[in-house]
């Protein structure tokens, strides 16, 4: 699975010059600068780096694991153009031991990837490797749409909005919501799917 997950973006970030999302950060990650305006950061998952190159941009220290060396090294060409140092590095989130804590944790449509259990576990592993008030800015799909209805008896991680608070019950919840977005994944008529996600921002206490 996590092999066909690889080739898969692989082929999506070969198939453009663009960055994934026409390079444009998650608006949840924009918002992070509103709380934190530097410091080291982690984005897991983060591809070919729409989410890293902002952040490197407005000052943070930057690092992404992402299990696509297409997306990875395209990242780092447009990193090198920009004159931006971002350390990257071919994980898999479900294995990887983190060697350092860190401001800011990033996870943006990727736990939907991962069964419920490891999901919990990545966001648990990150939790703990983030300083005290270290935010993380979380965006998943929930389990209201046309990719949840797809993938409902798969086991992976959809959660609704209650479950990412009590996922986050010991920390300070800036902002969460829910909205609608367009997906990537198309039905078997060819149109792009719609499903609901969940935006999470919050803060580590003592």
């Amino acid at each position: 699975m996590i092999k066909q997950i690889a080739a898969q973006y692989d082929s999506w970030y070969a198939s453009t010059d663009e960055l994934f999302g026409g390079g444009k950060p998650v608006p949840a990650v924009r918002k992070l600068t509103e709380y934190l305006s530097g410091g080291r950061a982690l984005d897991i998952g983060g591809g070919d780096g729409r989410n890293a190159i902002y952040l490197a941009e407005k000052g943070f220290a930057v690092s992404v694991m992402d299990l696509s060396v297409v997306g990875l090294d395209k990242l780092q060409a447009v990193a090198k153009k920009k004159g931006l140092h971002i350390k990257t590095q071919v994980a898999d989130i479900r294995k990887e031991n983190f060697a350092a804590v860190y401001d800011v944790m990033v996870v943006t449509y990727v736990l939907h990837h991962l069964d419920a259990a490891d999901a919990r576990e990545v966001v648990e592993k990150s939790q703990s490797h983030t300083v005290v008030g270290g935010v993380h800015v979380i965006v998943t799909f929930a389990n209201e749409g046309g990719l949840y209805e797809r993938a409902k008896s798969s086991g992976r991680f959809y959660p609704d909005e209650e479950t990412m608070r009590l996922l986050y019950k010991d920390w300070e919840i800036l902002e969460i919501n829910t909205e609608e977005v367009l997906c990537h994944a198309r039905d078997k008529q060819g149109s792009r799917m719609k499903n609901r996600v969940v935006n999470l921002i919050a803060r580590k206490q003592m």
